[in-house]
This record gives structure tokens, C-alpha cells and sequence, in this order.
């Protein structure tokens, strides 16, 4: 079974693409612990018709951040497989919407692409989502039949979201390292369109609590607006830290007393399964797939009630919950793991694909190694950018595995991508240079 990723949907949006790594990843050891399929890493732009239709099986483009439906030209791939998420604008429209000025021009072009899901969906094989409230909400508003779709939840990877073995001493030093004091802190993890996070209204609801003495700060990380930092200005207790390392994320999320993440809108609400695997409990909105994730170790709330905000602000002080919650968020969290996802989505594969008997591994992996090593630095690759341009064209793939050796498996957004043939990049850099050496010298 051959099976093609499209990893270049939404390549910025880092949620997005930190899932295409977990499942790369995960999906790369099962790959080669069974020698049984090979996972390819492919940009939508190299999807040939023929090519595709020669040597994949079925093509996955997972994690399609929005309601926008792929190019045309992949109607065309056999056995084609969707993951689409978060269509808040097509639920909610303006109020969703981060720039107001713009909604009037775009709402046109929503329509159109919500249109083309109506139109083209005979052409695609399966839909996997990640929540049932997602499921109904693709069928309500895409008309994707219910029988397409297949309900895979996102993983957390418990090996680095997980507990502080000593709080206190993490939150000092995390907290120091931006030279801040040493305080108890609410966390809430943010991006550019602050409309449908609800921004505004926490804020607000903040204040409140803030004039009824919880000991909390606010702490909001993620990149955001000049315009919208100027305003968070106005908000005492209120700290903007922007965007942040993984590492310090990790940190600073454990260091926390709660998430707070009352979005308008939420498909799946990736940033509050890492926090409850830390043991961090949530405040969070009371609809759509929160409530389906995070269970009774949240607090839930009408995210347009700033005063029901602000109330489970204060109450999460109260009555020992803040321990009965962190310790509940722990237990949800370890029935989600990206080994899980990975293993259910190969077997949403194998229901569209088989093996021929003629099929072999090790030709197909090799395949699979050079498409992904070229799709790789295409997308990511900044260091050298100009000579592995040239060397694209010119298929020298050497200079390719060397910057892939050299940078790629130790740049973050890359490692996962890569790790699935490492052994594979390093054997050939050695008969590479072995070849090297061996060169009769010219005279």
C-alpha cells in the first residue's frame, strides 16, 4: 500500500502542522516496524494526475485548517481521503471573522468554496474528523454524508506534555526567563484571528475576576495584531508574551493554574488536550467538541457570557477544585495518544487500498524517501535555500540529504518528517563519501 500526505495545507499555521507531524511520525515507525505500506510526504502542487495515479494507492490530505476545498486538479487522484477542520466562519460568519473590513469581499468566496464541497463530494473516498459535534457540523453545513465519515481524534505526545515533576520550581523558572515575577497564572493560548478565540471577552471577564482578588495573572501567548497588542495594553494583570519556543510553551503551560480557551468556536481544541496531559485543567466553552474533550475536568461557559467567564475564573479558587480538576484533566488525557491516531487512520487507509503481490517495499520505500526528502526542502528549507533550489533542478540529491542530515532532522518543523527515513538518509551520505574517497585521483 502506497500512500501519499499532502503536508503543505496551511504550512504556517502551527497547530496544523505540528498534527501532520505527530502523524507523519507515528505513521513512519508503524511503516517500518511492518514493512506492510509506504507514507510519502507530497506538496498539493506536485500532484500530477498520472504520477499520482501510478504510484499511490490513495492520497490524504489531513488537517485542512478552514472550509476551503482543494485545487481541482486532485479530483482526479483514486481513492482520495479529507480531513478537513474548523469551518467557524461558515458557522458563525463575521463574528468569527478577524478583520471586518475584508468579510464583505470574502463572504463570496466562502460561499463558492462551501459550494464546490456540495458539488465534488462523490469524488472523495472518506472524511475523517476528529469529534462527533464536528461530524454533524461537516454534514449540516458541507453536506458530507455521515457514511464518508470516520471520527479519528487527535493525540498529545505524552513524552514532553506532561506533569512538572516540581511545579513551583518550573513556573520560577520558566517566568524568570522572561523576567517576570513569580506569580500564579492563567494561560491562554492565542493566534491572529483573536475574534474567534474570544479574546475581547476574557479579557473582560478577567477584569472582573481581578476586582473579586484571585491571585492570578493572565498570561496570553501566541502571535497577534499590533492593533489587537495595543489594546491589551489597556487590561491590568494582563501579560502578552507573543509567540514562544515549544519548550518555554511547554513549560509555561505547566507552571499554570488553568487554560483558558472559551472559544466561539473550537473543532477540536488541540492546545487543551497538551495542557490536561500536563494535569493543567481548562476553562472552556460549553459547545461544539470542547465539552467532548476535555469531560468533567473543564469548566464549561457560554463563551458570549463574559459574567459566566468570570465566574468559573474565581470558582476555580474555591473548594479544592483547582486540585480535583488537574488531577481529572490527567486521567482524561492518557486515552488520547498520536500512536493511537496513527494506527486508526492506517486502518482508514487499508478499508480504500490493498497490496498488489507484486508490490515491493523496499523499491516503493525508496520512492517515498526521495519524493519526501525533495518535498521537505522545498517547503522548509531556509539555510542554503539558493544551492538546494539549484540542486533541485539539477536532481542533486546529495547536497538535499546532507542539508536534510545537517539541519532537517533537528529543525522542529522538519524532524518528524524526516525521522521515518533516517536510517535511510544516513546510509546514503556514507556510500556517498565512501564513493568520495574511493574515486581514482585525476593526474
Amino acid at each position: 500500500m502506497r500512500i501519499g500526505i499532502v503536508i503543505d495545507w496551511n504550512v504556517h499555521a502551527s497547530s496544523l502542522m505540528g498534527i501532520a507531524r505527530n502523524m507523519f511520525r507515528e505513521l513512519g515507525k508503524i511503516m517500518n516496524d511492518t514493512q506492510t505500506f509506504t507514507i510519502t510526504a507530497l506538496r498539493q502542487d506536485d500532484l500530477g494526475v498520472g504520477d499520482v495515479n501510478q504510484h499511490y494507492d490513495c492520497i490524504n490530505i489531513p488537517n485542512m485548517g478552514g472550509y476551503a476545498f482543494p485545487s481541482d486538479k486532485i479530483l482526479f487522484c483514486k481513492n482520495l481521503i479529507l480531513g478537513p477542520s474548523g469551518i467557524d466562519e461558515v458557522i458563525y460568519g463575521e463574528e468569527v471573522f478577524f478583520d471586518k473590513s475584508l468579510w464583505k469581499r470574502h463572504k463570496p468566496l466562502m460561499k463558492k468554496e462551501v459550494s464546490r464541497w456540495h458539488k465534488h463530494i462523490d469524488k472523495i473516498s472518506a472524511v475523517h474528523v476528529v469529534t462527533k459535534s464536528e461530524l454533524d457540523e461537516m454534514h449540516e453545513y458541507l453536506k458530507i454524508p455521515k457514511n464518508k465519515m470516520t471520527i479519528i481524534p487527535h493525540g498529545v505526545n505524552h513524552d514532553i506534555f506532561k506533569p512538572a515533576e516540581n511545579k513551583p520550581k518550573t513556573r520560577k523558572t520558566v517566568l524568570g526567563k522572561f523576567d517576570l515575577p513569580n506569580q500564579s497564572y492563567f494561560i491562554h493560548i492565542s493566534e491572529i484571528n483573536y475574534a474567534r478565540k474570544n479574546l475581547f471577552r476574557i479579557l473582560d471577564a478577567f477584569k472582573k475576576a481581578r476586582e473579586q482578588k484571585i491571585p492570578q495573572k493572565l498570561i496570553l501567548v501566541g502571535k497577534t495584531l499590533p492593533l489587537i497588542s495595543k489594546k491589551i495594553k489597556e487590561y491590568e494583570d494582563v501579560i502578552q508574551l507573543g509567540f514562544v519556543p515549544e519548550d518555554d510553551l511547554i513549560s509555561l503551560i505547566q507552571g499554570s493554574d488553568a487554560i483558558v480557551l472559551p472559544s466561539i468556536h473550537e473543532g477540536f481544541g488541540l492546545p487543551l488536550l497538551e495542557a490536561m496531559a500536563c494535569g493543567i485543567p481548562s476553562i472552556t466553552m460549553d459547545k461544539h467538541a470542547p465539552p467532548e474533550v476535555v469531560g468533567d475536568s473543564g469548566l464549561l461557559v457560554d463563551p458570549h457570557n463574559v459574567d459566566d467567564i468570570t465566574t468559573m475564573m474565581v470558582k476555580i479558587n474555591k473548594n479544592n477544585i483547582l486540585k480535583t480538576k488537574s488531577v481529572r484533566a490527567y486521567e482524561l488525557s492518557q486515552k488520547y495518544s498520536w500512536e493511537k491516531h496513527a494506527t486508526q487512520i492506517l486502518s482508514l487507509y487499508s478499508q480504500y487500498t490493498h497490496t498488489s503481490k507484486d508490490w515491493n517495499f523496499y523499491d516503493s520505500f525508496e520512492l517515498a524517501a526521495y519524493r519526501t526528502l525533495a518535498t521537505v526542502v522545498s517547503l522548509f528549507a531556509e539555510e542554503k535555500k539558493d544551492v538546494l533550489s539549484q540542486s533541485m533542478l539539477n536532481f542533486d540529491y546529495q547536497k538535499m540529504i546532507q542539508w536534510s542530515i545537517e539541519y532537517g532532522l533537528v529543525m522542529p518543523q522538519t524532524r518528524e518528517f524526516l525521522l521515518p527515513f533516517k536510517d535511510w538518509l544516513l546510509s546514503k551520505n556514507i556510500q556517498y563519501n565512501q564513493y568520495e574517497s574511493n574515486k581514482p585521483r585525476q593526474l
